[in-house]
């Protein structure tokens, strides 16, 4: 591309927003998403034909900011991967959009992961995280078949619980590790988090949804029909019998392998900066291209984002009000339990390395983080793992390129970098 625009990798809250804010002050733009449509996995958009779940506030965020990206004319390319940018600035594009790019800057916008900890039988069919019951709720308009059990910890348990109970098929329990509604710090949080809660509630009270607090998922057990889901609750143990459990721990910066570049500008923005939330992410994205084109263009840069600042506290107190003693069951579990999934690497697996294996022996000899996620899911419990009287040590680095690339890729990937050379 002869324009030299700046990449935008991510078509969600934080990626739009900047690409918006970008092309506003002239500046040439070119977003590209891996999943087939816009939205991320917030505003995921449903199939074509499928009606949309999204109701109230997030709706209307949400229209509000593709009328935005609409009269700015913004070039999105979706189906299309980033393969990370090396060090002469060259950037790898797959799917959809196989070129290589010499951007005048990169924003990376890649969202939050989900995380799960590891527990036996997490691998089981049937086992899925809460966020792939939501985003088939989002592109589907329907909810997963039979019996669905929401387990871990953290809003979208609730949140999930209400969108199936909105489709009349509630969940036949949510198990939170923390006791979020016992907590008098809850009721500081801000008003539309307060209101935002209260009508997830709403809708699993009037369901009559089992909500356990200060609960745990310890076991998921096969059998010859359901799955059965041994529970550790504070009045006991409980056992579930279903079809379906969503498992939920929080989520992390979607960064994994992503690297900076010295000759041209990278900016982190939203959730893969920090996991914020969507409030923080659309702020994030409007600041963050601000910034960006008052960098590039040599202009007055702009004031503080209070409005960051007010959900980086809010966040930091929900975390707070989420906190549990999860952490420490994770070290009770099983020396047979699968901690890397790709790999099929157990825990027994991870203490035949020795006591506090180095970031090299846990994957050349132990194959941890080694499978097509590169350590996406595995590296946190792998780090803990390894030492648990230390920090968790990261398991790989930033690379070239981010991520496992097919040779078909390679194949099919065109090189105007070197057409302009000539």
């Amino acid at each position: 591309m002869s324009d030299h625009p700046i990449l935008i990798v991510g078509a969600g809250l934080a990626g739009l927003a900047a690409a918006v804010e970008l092309a506003r002050q002239g500046l040439p733009v070119l977003v590209i998403d891996q999943a087939q449509a816009i939205g991320g996995a917030v505003h995921r958009q449903p199939l074509p034909g499928v009606r949309s779940t999204a109701t109230g506030a997030q709706a209307h965020r949400w229209s509000r900011l593709i009328a935005e990206v609409q009269a700015q004319a913004i070039p999105i390319r979706c189906g299309t991967r980033f393969g990370g940018v090396d060090h002469t600035g060259a950037a790898l594009l797959t799917g959809a959009l196989s070129t290589l790019i010499r951007p005048r800057a990169i924003v990376l916008a890649t969202g939050a992961r989900e995380s799960v900890q590891p527990r036996p039988g997490w691998t089981l069919p049937g086992v899925m995280t809460a966020g792939a019951i939501q985003s088939r709720i989002k592109t589907l308009a329907e909810p997963p078949q039979g019996r669905v059990l929401l387990a871990g910890s953290g809003p979208l348990l609730l949140a999930v619980g209400a969108e199936l109970c909105r489709l009349r098929h509630p969940p036949i329990a949510i198990i939170e590790a923390a006791r979020p509604l016992f907590n008098p710090a809850s009721l500081t949080l801000p008003l539309p988090y307060l209101t935002e809660a209260a009508t997830y509630l709403a809708h699993l009270l009037r369901a009559r949804v089992p909500l356990f607090f200060g609960a745990h998922l310890t076991e998921i057990i096969q059998t010859n029909g359901p799955l059965v889901a041994q529970i550790d609750t504070r009045k006991g143990p409980r056992n579930f019998a279903v079809d379906v459990i969503g498992l939920h721990d929080g989520i992390r910066p979607n960064d994994a392998g992503l690297t900076n570049c010295d000759v041209i500008p990278t900016l982190r923005l939203g959730d893969c900066r920090e996991a914020l939330g969507a409030r923080a992410a659309l702020a994030d994205g409007f600041a963050g291209g601000q910034k960006l084109a008052a960098e590039l263009l040599g202009t007055t840069p702009p004031s503080p984002n209070h409005d960051l600042q007010r959900q980086r506290a809010a966040q930091a107190r929900l975390a707070r009000i989420y906190a549990h003693d999860g952490l420490a069951r994770l070290a009770e579990i099983p020396a047979e339990t699968v901690i890397c999934r790709c790999e099929n690497r157990t825990l027994a697996d991870l203490r035949a390395l020795g006591p506090a294996p180095t970031a090299r022996a846990l994957r050349l000899d132990g194959r941890f983080a080694m499978g097509a996620c590169q350590g996406r899911f595995c590296a946190e419990w792998v780090g803990r793992l390894s030492d648990l009287k230390a920090p968790p040590k990261p398991i790989g680095a930033a690379r070239w390129p981010s991520r496992p690339i097919s040779v078909a890729d390679l194949l099919t990937t065109s090189d105007p970098i070197e057409k302009e050379t000539k």
